[in-house]
């Protein structure tokens, strides 16, 4: 097993596009702490930033006063700033104190780079055998197939773990090095789902972050590998995986109104909802959730397996 699974690095690594994606990434997370710095890090000259605070929550006190027909969703984030605003200004928190860990926390999102380049990977590692016509060679040796199908899988799984990594690393060192290493007890204040102000710091704020938005990489690795497995076509499954992508949390919002959205996986992905916000669907809970993401988890796999083990390769 060991051996397949360096084989397929090796497949992936010797790609020059594996190595774009890297430099695509790394980037982007330049681009970010430039425009942070530029335009974030600090105030406008002559700005009070508390004076400037109460005048948001003035604002959203009036918004929410002239809209109590407001959806559930909108009025829970106004109320929830204005208590952010309302603590910031009481322990004198400025909201320009950037640090490495607060950067690293806000280019936590840019996870979905990586997610997606990841399903460009997971897309075609298996369909792309069939493309180069390398397959019936992958087939004689000694080996089943099961081993082989998860050697890719697992193959996958580590890129996207190690660009994670980097997202991480990069961030964090590039943040230190124009904000400072500082901040580590810098708290990051959340509202729960009773409404209730919280805080962390901001080091375990940055490890749930990447930990939350791993889960997510996970899931939607796993339904591009299927996906894979099941064309011999490399372009169409990596196309049809990126649909998958975006396609899955668009149809997720359009019936966000419906209480069945919620057996629906991309309605399970955002685990974040259940620490920071509100749950899509009233009634859902972390339990639910996970016990969701673990059924599709165990269907995806069983079906990327039938699909790739019992396919006739003579063709």
């Amino acid at each position: 097993m060991f051996n397949l699974i360096r084989n397929e690095n090796m497949k992936i690594y010797g790609r020059p596009r594996t190595w774009l994606m890297f430099a695509v990434l790394i980037l982007v997370i330049v681009v970010q702490l430039v425009i942070t710095d530029r335009f974030f890090s600090k105030p406008e000259e002559g700005v009070d930033w508390k004076q400037e605070m109460t005048q948001q929550t003035q604002s959203l006190q009036q918004a929410l006063h002239e809209n109590p027909e407001m959806d559930v969703t909108s009025r829970r984030q106004m109320e929830a700033r204005i208590l952010m605003n309302d603590y910031a200004i009481e322990h004198n928190i400025a909201p320009y104190e950037y640090t490495a860990w607060k950067f690293a926390e806000e280019t936590s999102d840019i996870i979905f780079l990586v997610t997606l380049f990841t399903v460009i990977v997971a897309g075609d590692i298996v369909a792309t055998e069939f493309t180069w016509g390398t397959i019936k060679l992958l087939l004689i040796r000694p080996v089943n197939r099961t081993k082989i199908l998860y050697s890719k899988y697992v193959s996958t799984l580590m890129f996207g773990l190690l660009m994670a990594v980097i997202l991480l690393v990069t961030s964090f060192l590039l943040g230190g090095l124009v904000f400072g290493f500082g901040g580590v007890d810098q708290p990051f204040m959340y509202v729960d789902q009773d409404g209730t102000l919280q805080q962390m710091n901001m080091a375990d704020r940055v490890l749930m972050s990447f930990g939350l938005e791993s889960v997510t990489l996970l899931m939607i690795v796993t339904i591009a590998f299927m996906i894979s497995a099941a064309f011999r076509s490399s372009s169409l499954a990596i196309s049809l995986s990126i649909f998958v992508m975006f396609a899955g949390t668009i149809v997720v919002q359009v019936l966000a109104r419906y209480d069945w959205v919620k057996y629906i996986l991309f309605a399970n992905l955002d685990l974040s909802m259940y620490f920071m916000g509100m749950p899509l669907v009233k009634g859902m809970t972390l339990g639910f959730s996970v016990l969701v993401l673990a059924i599709y988890f165990v269907i995806l796999h069983l079906l990327a397996w039938l699909l790739f083990t019992k396919r006739d390769v003579a063709a």
